[in-house]
């Protein structure tokens, strides 16, 4: 009875964390995940990370392909040892001709966008042409030379669509470390079909909701204390 009580409160004060926008179908993770080397630059390698923010789906492989291996929405991260200098890369593994795929830097620069936090993803947004551009994130090529932690733009195509334009817009949120291994972090979707949505790091609690939660819990758990002896 005393720890459900404990339980069913730390649970009323966790809520006070911010929610995700609504509309936004968001995943973190509570591990991020790390690409180990992939020696045969993914061609014949699955080792990597495989995620798909329509489901919630995200694992760190080794040597063998998931399957089903093209589904929408699915994505593929990867440190491709295969060159001299290791690149990381982004492979899209929903069918492109679905609409499945990342949104480009530009027209003249057909690798995946980099964006930071609080920029719109949607319409417009960078180049849109699934399977038009290149998988490389950096050193070599790409917008992530300098590394760090940002955002990739997804276009995911809505499996109840009816054509390759039925999409919902979403984001990935990476760190591409200093040896060009990446980390996922986090994802998510706006739900909206065609709606854009806005990018933003994993939502924590602010300093004055989280220290009132730590004053709560405390509180909860000294009167637990307290009844226990009697």
């Amino acid at each position: 009875m005393r720890a459900g009580l404990v339980a069913v409160s730390f649970a009323a004060l966790s809520a006070l964390s911010l929610p995700a926008p609504a509309g936004v179908v968001y995943t973190s993770l509570a591990t991020p995940l790390t690409t180990p080397d992939n020696p045969g630059g993914g061609n014949d390698d699955g080792t990597g990370i495989w995620f798909n923010p329509l489901s919630g789906y995200a694992e760190l492989r080794g040597y063998l392909f998931p399957s089903p291996l093209y589904e929408d929405g699915k994505f593929f991260l990867l440190r491709d040892a295969s060159y001299e200098t290791p690149e990381a890369e982004i492979f899209t593994e929903g069918f492109f001709s679905r609409g499945n795929g990342v949104v480009y830097a530009s027209a003249q620069d057909l690798n995946p966008a980099r964006y930071g936090a609080g920029q719109l993803i949607g319409q417009g947004t960078g180049f849109q042409s699934p399977g038009a551009g290149y998988v490389d994130l950096g050193p070599t090529f790409g917008s992530w030379k300098d590394g760090g932690r940002g955002f990739l733009g997804l276009t995911l195509r809505d499996p109840d669509g009816a054509s390759s334009s039925d999409v919902f817009y979403g984001f990935a949120d990476i760190t591409v470390n200093a040896d060009f291994s990446v980390t996922l972090n986090a994802f998510g979707f706006e739900s909206t079909r065609g709606a854009p949505i806005t990018t933003f790091f994993a939502p924590v609690p602010e300093p004055a909701s989280a220290a009132l939660m730590a004053i709560g819990l405390g509180g909860i758990l000294a009167r637990a204390r307290r009844r226990s002896r009697r």
